[in-house]
């Protein structure tokens, strides 16, 4: 009797810790404490009025490791056995503690848990990101009567823990329906080499040329390796490890040597078996589970054939856990609508996921269907679309880090199937990152800054080696060998190198075959022109840029359409703001804005705000948005911000004497604009003095005439005044620049002025957006120019001269008309129509004596033109194109006239 009693009370007892949860679709409920079986070490009492469990004063634990008994245990009991995500509730007992005694910077507290028999794992459960309201990660729940473990870190109480159903995400439909075409051939080795391939990789390890890198590789693979592991215990990643596999399992695949290769299918299988991300969420980690994705990844396909049924089986289901740890989990639809632009267009498709669906294919060919239902269906098609303009809309180093994932997924294709499946224009994009170069190493900037460093090192040059070596061995292109060579190579992944580097095709380190100047296209409009291709911090050549509109594809891409950028001896025309936090308010508000560049603002007070953002800057529309397919792009007026009018250069395609630009981008901006046209001259003079001399002009209607523009160009360095004009001014290795800035209209009488400078530059109207940083894009100066007259049409004609310190200004003559401006200086005579219209009337000009000058039309309507000399009466046609609107020609002293007619 007396056991039947003891029987019951023990049921009874195990029944009150035990919680009976029936879900609905995402429900979630919370853990009574009550339900909770405490550890005498434990605490449960109210902290911050509300319970909660925390270790007694004086139990200090420097690792939860050592620690047997479990602090809390609580038996779960569900409706439906599967998998569940758990939630907790945190805060320290004493946050100043916390604060002095953290080491990482991130104030992080672990606890461990166990999960029934499985084995236990520490989760974060306290840090500076989320605080103390986290999610723990995904738990299996596969027994009726699961008991879940928990050991509790110093200086934490445990407030509450909810527990809910962990739903999978939902293919789209479409991604349902897809069947590729195009799949995996039979047999392996199929990443990165082929039964093709292979034995010309294996040729090319014997040249000279590869010679460091093999040793490299070899070393590392022929050194024993011990992995002293515990698989009771879980391990965060190991990137020298991963390394280590890595090396080991090309080796093999060279050589066939398969003691080697048998160490590194048990370093994968052992590694993986025991590695664990848990719940950490910052840094990015996607990309730290993507690494180890796709080394395993390696291992199963270059492998194969000394792997047994079972490894096989083992490191496939590792890899598909690892799989649902990404951030978009499996199957590959969490949180991200497209493979075209943010997270979704990095290493997660592209390299780790694509990488484990042609490995597997053979066993599991669902994740290949996915993958390739991105790859084919979304990104090549939009890539197509857009390469047109050999550009990136992620700028500079978001473009550089992303298309290099892009290129892995050109690659994994090409030499898995021997032919391409990207259009052969991505093989064009690589010249943007060649363009954008500075005499001082670093680049015009475009997009969200993080790899540019803004100090004046002589020695800085920018680099990303491995996009370039992708680039280059796919296209064979010699110059941007070149620029991988400059860069330093890529001496960290020798194994990359090897499988790609062609020894027989030699950099070529001559730009000067270049064209000075660059027309990016009409899908990503920009001109970039400079007058040299110098490549030392001494070097006074001049970098212009102006952009156009074309199409918004958002995330760190900037609202800049029409932005302007000046580059001599520094940056002396440009952009503020530092990318420091993706979407915090100084980010949004200021950094990724139009006031933070060299461009138009407008002005409406009640345009209402866009998408996180509290400040009305006057700029373009700040858009997040980014399409997913080319009939979005095309079709949806949002993502089109404007269109290129004209662009021209002279008569020698790769010095010319002019580059000229003119664009349209009023849907750039709200309705507040109903017509905005901007062009640009850049005039190449080949001077030591005065290297450059630009014309830029402005024509724009708002609304209403209470609409306030401000003509804005922003500086590094604060500028100076002199007989009513702007000096800007930059230096490099001891050398100055000065730009000289004439507006001519409108006058100095008829315009207002405001300068913000250093810690006012980020004040935007009403709100100031502070930061802290030594970084001369922190406190520059922004130079704001307004009519002083409202109107719904303001127009803004500047010219800047740009030259070496000491050197004076040229004389220049300045006629307007009613549709053109004229300008006489050096050897130059200009007819530069106003940016709205083209001109089709009848024109007269003089040379003046002396030089022969060159006359520079622009603007000027397509179709025959009529060149007569008065004084002798000679005539010529001149054939204006299409979309190019200029012509030129070298004329000696007399009168022209110029008529838009062809003459028999």
């Amino acid at each position: 009797m007396r056991s039947l009693i003891v029987k019951n009370f023990l049921t009874l007892i195990l029944l009150l810790l035990t919680v009976q949860f029936c879900f609905a679709q995402n429900d979630k409920r919370e853990i009574p404490l009550s339900k909770f079986k405490v550890n005498k070490k434990v605490v449960n009492e109210v902290f911050n009025e509300k319970k909660g469990f925390h270790l007694q004063g004086g139990v200090s634990r420097p690792s939860l490791d050592a620690v047997v008994q479990a602090d809390l245990e609580v038996s779960l009991a569900v409706d439906k056995l599967g998998v569940f995500v758990l939630e907790a509730e945190t805060e320290p007992v004493d946050l100043e503690k916390l604060k002095r005694e953290d080491q990482t910077g991130k104030l992080t507290l672990k606890a461990k848990f166990q999960n029934g028999a499985d084995r236990s794992t520490y989760r974060i459960v306290y840090d500076i990101y989320k605080g103390g309201l986290q999610e723990l990660g995904k738990f299996e729940i596969n027994s009726k009567k699961q008991t879940l473990k928990i050991w509790l870190p110093n200086n934490l109480v445990l407030k509450r823990l909810f527990i809910k159903p962990y739903v999978a995400p939902k293919p789209p439909e479409d991604a349902e329906l897809y069947t590729p075409k195009i799949v995996p051939p039979s047999g392996h080795p199929r990443l990165w080499v082929n039964k093709e391939t292979l034995p010309i990789i294996r040729q090319r390890t014997l040249d000279t040329a590869h010679q460091i890198a093999w040793a490299a590789v070899r070393a590392k693979a022929e050194s024993p390796f011990n992995f002293a592991f515990d698989k009771n215990k879980e391990m965060f990643h190991d990137e020298k490890l991963e390394s280590i596999i890595e090396a080991k399992a090309f080796y093999f695949l060279m050589t066939e040597d398969k003691k080697i290769g048998a160490e590194a299918v048990q370093l994968a299988l052992d590694y993986m078996s025991v590695l664990e991300f848990g719940n950490v969420t910052y840094g990015d980690i996607t990309r730290e589970v993507g690494r180890a994705m796709y080394t395993a990844s390696l291992v199963y396909d270059w492998c194969y054939p000394i792997m047994n049924a079972e490894n096989r089986r083992q490191l496939r289901g590792d890899l598909m856990r690892l799989a649902n740890d990404m951030e978009m989990g499996w199957p590959p639809f969490h949180g991200i609508e497209s493979v075209v632009n943010g997270h979704g267009n990095e290493a997660q498709i592209c390299r780790d996921y694509l990488s484990m669906s042609i490995a597997i294919y053979d066993e599991d060919p669902l994740p290949y269907k996915y993958t390739s239902y991105w790859i084919l269906y979304q990104l090549v098609p939009l890539r197509k679309f857009e390469y047109q303009s050999p550009r990136h809309n992620q700028g500079i180093d978001y473009g550089g880090y992303r298309f290099g994932w892009e290129m892995h997924a050109a690659w994994l294709y090409y030499r898995m199937l021997g032919y391409p499946v990207f259009d052969d224009n991505i093989k064009n994009l690589p010249y943007y990152w060649v363009y954008m170069r500075t005499p001082d190493g670093k680049m015009l900037r475009d997009g969200d800054m993080f790899n540019i460093k803004y100090s004046k090192s002589e020695n800085f040059y920018w680099k990303n080696p491995q996009t370039m070596l992708l680039c280059y061995a796919y296209s064979g292109n010699a110059v941007i060998k070149g620029e991988f060579v400059k860069q330093g190579g890529l001496k960290d992944n020798p194994v990359l190198f090897l499988l790609l580097d062609d020894p027989s095709l030699k950099p070529d380190f001559d730009l000067n075959q270049l064209p000075l100047t660059k027309d990016f296209g009409s899908v990503l409009n920009s001109m970039v022109a400079r007058t040299g291709w110098d490549e030392k911090p001494s070097s006074g050549n001049v970098v212009v840029e102006l952009k156009g509109g074309g199409f918004h594809f958002g995330n760190h891409q900037h609202a800049d359409a029409g932005a302007l950028q000046i580059y001599h001896r520094g940056i002396q025309v440009g952009d503020l703001g530092l990318y420091l936090s993706y979407g915090s308010p100084y980010d949004f508000n200021f950094n990724k804005r139009s006031v933070a560049h060299s461009m138009m603002l407008i002005r409406d007070p009640k345009e209402p705000l866009l998408f996180r953002t509290k400040t009305n800057d006057g700029g373009t529309r700040f858009s997040q948005r980014f399409p997913r397919n080319v009939t979005e792009v095309l079709g949806d007026a949002w993502f089109q911000t404007g269109f290129v009018r004209s662009s021209a250069i002279g008569t020698d395609p790769i010095r010319p004497s002019y580059s000229y630009f003119n664009v349209d981008i009023t849907n750039a901006y709200s309705e507040k604009v109903e017509a905005y046209t901007k062009s640009m001259l850049f005039l190449n003079l080949k001077r030591d003095d005065v290297p450059a001399v630009m014309v830029l002009l402005d024509h724009v209607v708002s609304k209403e005439a209470g609409m306030k523009k401000y003509w804005q160009i922003n500086t590094l360095v604060k500028p100076d005044f002199a007989n009513g004009k702007l000096v800007l001014s930059s230096e490099l290795d001891g050398k100055q620049g000065k730009t000289y800035v004439n507006m001519f209209k409108p006058s100095l009488a008829e315009r207002e002025m405001e300068v913000l400078s250093g810690d006012s530059s980020t004040k935007v109207f009403e709100d100031l957006y502070t930061v802290k940083s030594v970084w001369p894009e922190a406190k520059g100066s922004r130079i704001m120019i307004s009519p002083k007259k409202e109107d719904r049409l303001s127009e803004f004609a500047t010219l800047f001269q740009i030259t070496e310190d000491g050197a004076k200004e040229l004389p220049v003559e300045i006629v307007e008309k009613a549709n053109y401006f004229m300008f006489q200086l050096a050897d130059k005579v200009v007819l530069m129509a106003k940016p709205n219209a083209y001109l089709a009337e009848e024109i007269e000009i003089k040379v003046p004596a002396g030089k022969t000058h060159e006359v520079i039309c622009v603007g000027f309507a397509p179709g025959f033109w009529e060149v007569k000399k008065m004084e002798t009466r000679k005539v010529k046609n001149e054939n204006i194109l299409k979309d190019r609107n200029s012509f030129s020609w070298n004329a000696d002293q007399g009168i022209y006239k110029l008529l838009p007619r062809r003459v028999n």
